[in-house]
């Protein structure tokens, strides 16, 4: 029975994980909490793993393959091998760039990466002309504490208004009085 149940179970494990159950159970060990700490640990290797898959690295791998047996039986080794404990799992950190770490340009310069992704938006998704709203949102509301360049919100709600609170309006052109009584004088 033993060797039905942990045929998958590697050795090395088996008597590791033997050892925390009589650490964590009082209780003889059986064969099913031998296994099922392995498939949690298999599942918990699977899971860390982006699944890439480089062709290049495999020279036995023929290109030209038009079944695609061939990548398909090396895709399924790389995942039994991450599974068995044989290959490390590469997670997207590892596949990512440091941050702040300066990427080539179209053109050949230097730039940081946050500006090529949004040079690269851009060209994609151009912006709308938006209009600027009223005025009054250059200041911030005294009765509901929004921030300048935002509208003003309902309070029962919480929901964005089409217009301006009142006493928004008059610190706003409080404002405007004072910068032309300044300019003025």
């Amino acid at each position: 029975m033993w060797a039905a149940v942990l045929r998958d179970v590697p050795l090395a494990f088996a008597g590791e994980a033997v050892g925390r159950h009589y650490a964590e159970s009082a209780w003889a060990v059986m064969p099913k909490d031998i296994a099922a700490r392995w498939r949690d640990q298999v599942r918990d290797r699977l899971g860390r793993s982006t699944g890439t898959f480089e062709p290049a690295d495999h020279p036995y791998i023929d290109p030209d393959d038009e079944t695609g047996n061939a990548f398909v039986a090396a895709l399924r080794g790389q995942r039994a091998a991450i599974a068995r404990g044989t290959d490390e799992p590469v997670g997207l950190r590892e596949l990512l760039p440091p941050p702040g770490t300066d990427l080539r340009s179209r053109a050949g310069a230097l730039v940081p990466a946050n500006e090529t992704f949004r040079a690269v938006k851009e060209e994609r998704y151009p912006r709308r002309a938006r209009s600027a709203g009223p005025p009054e949102l250059g200041v911030h509301c005294p009765k509901c504490g929004s921030s300048p360049g935002r509208p003003c919100r309902l309070p029962h709600n919480n929901r964005a208004m089409e217009k301006c609170h009142p006493s928004r309006r008059d610190v706003w052109e409080a404002q405007q009085s004072a910068a032309t009584e300044a300019a003025d004088a």
